[in-house]
């Protein structure tokens, strides 16, 4: 494959590439968009920048090819900045890592204002949890399947041409009851880690579910109820959650693949600084009894808190699929007893994370000042494994030495945990600045969170002199249960 040059589009896509579903590279939709609305390339761009005061579509800021760039004078005043930094070309971790301090201001401020982080991790405020496992099981049965996930949201409008930011004929991969259930288990989850917010020797009863107060004890009683447990930690392409496509004049629909291009501030063999797509990085848990199956993730996210979220995305089989490469698992698989001190770890680090955040009043629950995604993922492999496989790790310097004093503050709730998490922080890379032995060994942590399997050129490009592996799946997840649940959609 030839060198990507500076000015070529990022986000190009090689062919043949094994897909289900018809796909379109970004920068041919916008083309065929514009040619079939019979406005100027001008006047489509004034349509489209009408959009991005929805705060979902922020990423288009970032992801839109070179040409096809909105002007801040074209955006909303409280959109400008941003727009000003990403308008003649893509970020790199320096930028990033520099971002996440200022992101207060540069993004759009929350209508309701930003919940607080320990309230969500506690659910204050929200509706009651169960307390026994069969009360939660039963939160699931008897919801209709969501037929319309894979139709046109009423919220949404077509761009003239055709062009919707929305993935218009995919799925889910499991009905709409069990991604309740997801989510439910996820408050579960966090509820259980909240309980170290209560200092040792306290009076207080501490929450508890099916009589267990930590996520490890639950998950011991649910093993021994013959669940099966096992979690991992994995990379995809990120699109916050962004899709776009685009109707077939035959009909149907050509689903458009969106990722959020960088530069990576590493230095190709062509002399060229190479580019990449931002990864998306979780732990991913899952839970099995028979034919049930609960997924979830882990990790510090725009929700507003570090903590447990369902595993609830839309499948795309560019981005996101666990059988085909899409999906990129790193490092140990987690089961038996390491898997409970695993989820004994996810707790001090939500406790640490989660009080910073909200002491300090950070915005996004502390979203990038405390860590992207990625570095989340990065501190529990640090921690459980002495090692780090991702890239780009950016969580700076001085909310390192935030999160040192505070956990020290925390020793009789982290317990047996602080040192490993001291010696993680300080052992962490970072990304900022890169050269010498640090430029080799970041662009083999960037090598091993690419997708084995991909669309995107770059992401192939990148992969080439890598070591070939084969997809792997966690343990169990078998073809006949994937199907299942994308019937039930």
């Amino acid at each position: 494959m030839a060198p990507l040059l500076r000015d070529t589009d990022p986000l190009a896509l090689v062919e043949p590439w094994p897909c289900e579903v018809p796909l379109t590279g970004l920068e041919e939709a916008l083309e065929r968009s514009v040619f079939r609305s019979g406005l100027s390339r001008a006047d489509w761009l004034k349509r489209l920048a009408e959009d991005c005061h929805k705060p979902q579509l922020l990423p288009l800021l970032w992801l839109l090819p070179s040409r096809w760039k909105l002007a801040p004078a074209q955006l909303p005043a409280r959109l400008q900045a941003l727009a000003g930094l990403l308008e003649r070309g893509l970020l790199t971790p320096a930028l990033l890592a520099a971002l996440a301090d200022d992101l207060p201001h540069l993004l759009p401020p929350s209508a309701n204002g930003d919940s607080d982080p320990l309230a969500l991790w506690s659910s204050q405020g929200q509706p009651a949890l169960p307390q026994q496992l069969q009360a939660l099981l039963a939160s699931s049965s008897d919801e209709p399947a969501d037929e319309a996930a894979g139709g046109i949201p009423t919220s949404s409008r077509p761009l003239s041409g055709g062009l919707l930011w929305h993935n218009v004929g995919l799925h889910f991969e499991q009905a709409a009851g069990e991604r309740r259930r997801n989510g439910l288990t996820a408050r579960v989850l966090n509820r259980l880690g909240a309980n170290r917010l209560q200092r040792p020797g306290s009076e207080a009863s501490p929450w508890s579910i099916d009589g267990c107060s930590s996520s490890g004890a639950w998950l011991q009683h649910l093993q021994q109820q013959g669940w099966q447990a096992e979690a991992r930690l994995r990379c995809s392409v990120a699109s916050f959650g962004l899709g776009a496509s685009l109707p077939l004049e035959q009909g149907g629909w050509s689903q458009v693949p969106l990722a959020l291009p960088i530069r990576t501030g590493l230095l190709g063999d062509d002399g060229q600084e190479r580019r990449a797509l931002l990864p998306h990085s979780c732990l991913e848990l899952n839970l099995r009894l028979d034919h049930v199956w609960i997924r979830l993730q882990y990790y510090q996210g725009t929700e507003g808190l570090c903590g447990w979220a369902g595993l609830n995305d839309l499948h795309r089989p560019w981005q996101n699929d666990r059988h085909n490469g899409t999906v990129r698992y790193l490092g140990e698989t987690y089961r038996g007893e390491r898997l409970l001190q695993l989820l004994d770890l996810c707790e001090v680090i939500a406790l640490v994370h989660n009080i910073e955040a909200s002491e300090q009043q950070l915005v996004k629950g502390g979203y990038g000042s405390l860590g992207f995604c990625i570095d989340s993922s990065a501190l529990i492999q640090q921690v459980m494994e002495g090692r780090c496989q991702l890239f780009p790790v950016l969580m700076g310097g001085i909310w390192r030495e935030r999160l040192l004093r505070r956990s020290t503050q925390l020793k009789p709730q982290a317990g047996p945990w602080l040192q490993a998490y001291h010696q993680a922080l300080l052992e962490l890379p970072h990304d900022g600045s890169l050269h010498g032995n640090a430029a080799d060994e970041a662009l083999q942590r960037l090598r091993q969170c690419q997708p084995i399997s991909s669309p995107f050129a770059l992401v192939q490009q990148l992969t080439l002199a890598a070591p070939p592996q084969s997809p792997e799946p966690p343990a169990g997840d078998s073809d006949r249960q994937r199907g299942l649940g994308r019937r039930c959609d």
